[in-house]
C-alpha cells in the first residue's frame, strides 16, 4: 500500500510541475487552467485519460469508470454515477467515459495532499532516526 502512495504522489507531483491544464467552467466560461489554479467551488471537464487534480463530487456522468487502485488497492474499476458512489478522489486515474466534478478540497486539503504529507512527516522522521 505504501508503494501505491508513493507512486501515487510522484505521478500527481509531475502533473504540477509539468503544469498541466484541466478544463474548468466559472461563471458558465469553459476556461483551460493550470491544474494548481483549481479551487474550491470550480466546475472540471473530467475526461478518459485524466489524473483527477483534486476531490470532488459527480455532477454529471458519462459512462464514468475510475482506477482507484493507488488509493484502495482494488483492482477493479470502479462506475461512478451521480446518484450512487459520487466521490472522486485526486490523484485517480479516469480509465473510460466523461463528466463534471465539482470541486471540493484541493492542496493539502485533498486526499492526495494529505498523503503527500504523510510521506514528507515519514521521510523527515527516518532521516531524523538516521541522524541519531
Amino acid at each position: 500500500m505504501l508503494n501505491g502512495l508513493k507512486r501515487q504522489s510522484r505521478n500527481f507531483q509531475s502533473l504540477v510541475e509539468l503544469d498541466q491544464k484541466c478544463n474548468v467552467i466559472r461563471e458558465s466560461t469553459v476556461q483551460q487552467i493550470p491544474i494548481k489554479d483549481i479551487v474550491v467551488g470550480d466546475i472540471c471537464e473530467i475526461k478518459y485519460g485524466d489524473v483527477l487534480p483534486a476531490d470532488g463530487i459527480i455532477i454529471q456522468s458519462n459512462n464514468l469508470k475510475v482506477d482507484e487502485s493507488s488509493l484502495t488497492g482494488e483492482s477493479d474499476l470502479i462506475e461512478k454515477y451521480e446518484s450512487t458512489d459520487l466521490f472522486l478522489l485526486s490523484g485517480t486515474h479516469i480509465i473510460e467515459g466523461s463528466g463534471k466534478m465539482l470541486v471540493l478540497a484541493v492542496g493539502e486539503h485533498s486526499q492526495t495532499g494529505m498523503i503527500l504529507k504523510l510521506l514528507s512527516t515519514i521521510k523527515e522522521q527516518n532521516n531524523d532516526k538516521k541522524k541519531q
